[in-house]
């Protein structure tokens, strides 16, 4: 259907000029690609395929992690990138303009399937199945605990106590967290930070240079959210952190996280929408490459008190080059558009994401415009 379009209006552009001599023909259609987060790679795939603009523009994503989506942008390399965080290194040497997409919770994932194992019963053989029980509570305290490798076990006294009347194996807990240069892992540390009071530098892409240099025994770096998933299904005893997406769509558990108001809550787009919603977004006026590092960018409270709220929420950006009118960018423009105007609202609570709204769309929208 789009090659028809095309092909029908290269003919018009051909008829058109046996009557306007001079007349620009029609431009080319944009071939867009992308780079960046893992966390809303499922989203802005999912938008890029469903793309069909009257202009014929293409967009082609690619999930390498936020860090690599910035370094690529940057180097020019991509026409946009996608992050879970702005700038704190390698700047783009041109104005840029941060766009807030989406949002989503960070999910503290653990393996559902268990172990099964072979008994004799009264001369029979009877399979037995062990695994960890749904829902297991957690506090920001004991997350750090098991990342940093104090807490080791499954049934360590402090699950134990936050998890009563179920049992738990006595068996050691495999930690699987993000390679350097996630913008997940920024979001994780610096709730960590905020919500521990320390012992976890923030803002951190690094989560092994975050902790101070030491983390599980068992602790094993992975690139990407859907690798650490498919690695969590496949361990009985693996524990990770991702998007809700790739979770739900991996036979995976994952935790209720206690917030500040004292509840205990599982993640949920619902529930992420709550706390990201209390959340104001930062606005440089200065009209500087300098004030573009913030501009756009929410400074997410962690520790914010918001009744029913899921805490460890953030927003992915769209990053877009500013004040152009270049046809590449004027076709991200559109793009950025259709993923906040249509593509999440249709797409994303039904797949563990956050379609903004508000003050923080309105935010979106005039990100967007300062495109070009």
């Amino acid at each position: 259907m789009q090659k028809k379009f095309v092909a029908t209006a290269a003919a018009l552009a051909v008829v058109s000029g046996l009557f306007f001599t001079g007349s620009a023909a029609s431009a080319a259609p944009a071939a867009l690609s992308g780079k960046g987060s893992s966390f809303a790679a499922n989203a802005i795939t999912y938008c890029a395929a469903h793309y069909d603009p009257a202009s014929g523009d293409t967009v082609t994503y690619t999930s390498t992690g936020s860090g690599t989506g910035r370094s690529e942008f940057a180097a020019g390399n991509v026409q946009f990138a996608v992050a879970d965080g702005g700038y704190t290194s390698g700047y783009p040497t041109t104005r840029w303009v941060n766009i807030p997409l989406l949002g989503g919770p960070i999910v503290f994932a653990y393996n559902k399937a268990g172990v099964t194992t072979t008994k004799n019963v009264k001369g029979k053989k009877v399979k037995v199945v062990t695994k960890l029980p749904a829902n297991i509570k957690l506090t920001a305290s004991v997350v750090s605990e098991i990342l940093k490798g104090t807490v080791t076990n499954w049934n360590d006294t402090k699950i134990v106590a936050l998890n009563k009347g179920v049992t738990l194996p006595d068996h050691v807990i495999n930690v699987y967290y993000r390679t350097s240069g996630s913008g997940t892992t920024a979001n994780l540390t610096t709730y960590l930070s905020q919500t521990l009071g320390g012992g976890w530098t923030a803002n951190s892409k690094d989560l092994l240079a975050s902790a101070g240099g030491t983390l599980a025994s068992t602790a094993k770096a992975k690139a990407t959210s859907a690798v650490i998933a498919d690695l969590v299904q496949a361990d009985p005893y693996g524990f990770g952190y991702f998007d809700l997406s790739d979770a739900a769509s991996a036979n995976v558990n994952f935790a209720s996280l206690k917030n500040a108001a004292g509840a205990f809550v599982a993640p949920s787009a619902a529930a992420a929408a709550k706390f990201l919603n209390a959340q104001a977004a930062t606005k440089d006026s200065s009209n500087t490459i300098e004030g573009d590092r913030t501009d756009g960018l929410l400074s997410i409270d962690f520790t914010k008190n918001v009744p029913g709220a899921y805490q460890l929420s953030i927003v992915t950006y769209g990053l877009a080059h500013r004040n152009s009118s270049a046809a590449n960018d004027i076709a991200v423009k559109g793009f950025f558009s259709y993923v906040v105007n249509t593509c999440m609202p249709a797409y994303a609570a039904s797949h563990g994401y956050v379609a903004l709204t508000g003050a923080l769309k309105t935010t979106a929208l005039s990100q967007i415009a300062a495109i070009g």
